[in-house]
């Protein structure tokens, strides 16, 4: 079973709750590979930071709730301090973002066009389901780790980086498929269906990041023709997770982001320390993937437990960064994630190779 495993970490150093998790996904028969991101912990069936590849199967479980969860980044190519003279620039940015884009558990009052979903299952009750919230839902951040940053790079440059999903879409999609079953045969109904699902949950999110990209681009002033030219010369989108079905299997990949040979990546920190640019090493013994972010340390509520909120305004000021820091997003603070330096180390030159660094301006959560 060991020899299925292959991780950027020693196992020694994963969370007993996590481990378990990888040993029992490991265990099955059908599961030919299991790769693991030094940003690990735990998760609903597969571990959060995991990449199994499954022989002739489909795993929803294993793709998770948020199907399509991923960044989208750009580069405006604009000198940040040409944008931002102040701290009340920044303010007043950060306050348009929030007028413009719902966070949290807010959606639209007035709905954007988008191709309604049909379900390859004929299920008219799911179609429903996610219908009600598909078209309200579309440019909206969301809640949780899911943030917008923008950010100056090594080059001065203002950047944006947006982190959301598929917005209650994707949950209801894999809501519906996981009782179906924790695998699927690829090539029967249920797989072909889930599969066809779940790759709607997929553009969808990319629709989503890029709606609120391009709300946030106009807010800064530029044109909707140089708009177009700085997501055609710049965006990187990658998604954690899906799934894609391969010559050697079905590769899954939760909280992991695909990093083939010469593909453009991004890696975020946390709400302090900003966001890494990575191009893709193809290492394969990896299964090709590298990390989504840092990973947190501490759940949550042991977040809103341990984290001093005087210290947290403390960092936050240290650094300059326009954010809202207080009680309700205590749990998202730097605190609570891993050392991103630790997890850059055990990926860069293995998966990815580190092309940039984005510092924070504006940190925008829901």
């Amino acid at each position: 079973m060991e020899e299925k495993i292959k991780s950027l970490i020693e196992l020694d150093e994963i969370e007993p709750e996590a481990l378990k998790q990888i040993y029992d996904v490991a265990s099955v028969d059908i599961v030919k590979k299991l790769a693991i991101m030094p940003d690990v912990h735990a998760g609903y069936d597969l571990c959060i930071g995991g990449v199994a590849l499954v022989d002739g199967h489909i795993s929803p479980s294993f793709v998770g709730y948020d199907i399509g969860c991923g960044m989208c980044f750009v580069d405006t190519g604009i000198k940040t301090d040409e944008i931002f003279k102040s701290k009340k620039d920044k303010e007043k940015i950060a306050q348009e973002i929030y007028r413009e884009i719902p966070v949290g558990k807010n959606i639209r009052k007035k709905p954007l066009d988008y191709t309604p979903f049909r379900s390859a299952s004929g299920d008219k009750n799911l179609d429903k389901k996610v219908n009600d919230k598909l078209f309200h839902s579309l440019g909206t951040l969301g809640s949780g780790n899911h943030f917008i940053e923008m950010g100056e790079n090594l080059e001065g440059n203002l950047c944006i980086t947006i982190h959301s999903g598929s917005r209650n879409i994707g949950h209801s999609i894999a809501s519906y498929y996981m009782k179906k079953g924790r695998f699927l045969p690829i090539d029967s109904f249920w797989g072909g269906a889930y599969l066809q699902d779940m790759n709607f949950a997929l553009e969808y999110a990319l629709e989503n990041r890029l709606t609120m990209m391009k709300i946030i681009l106009k807010i800064l002033g530029f044109t909707e023709k140089e708009i177009k030219k700085i997501i055609k010369k710049s965006l990187i989108n990658e998604n954690h997770n899906h799934a894609v079905v391969t010559d050697e299997g079905v590769l899954h990949r939760k909280g992991a982001t695909p990093a083939d040979k010469g593909q453009m990546g991004i890696i975020p920190a946390n709400m302090r320390d900003g966001v890494y640019v990575t191009v893709g090493l193809g290492n394969k013994e990896f299964l090709s993937s590298a990390s989504h972010g840092a990973g947190r340390v501490m759940s949550r509520r042991k977040a809103k437990e341990l984290i001093d909120l005087k210290e947290f305004k403390r960092v936050m000021e240290m650094a300059d960064i326009v954010a809202k820091v207080s009680e309700k997003t205590i749990d998202e603070a730097p605190f609570a994630y891993k050392d991103i330096n630790k997890v850059i180390k055990a990926q860069d030159g293995v998966v990815v190779k580190v092309v940039d660094v984005v510092k924070p301006v504006i940190n925008i959560k829901g």
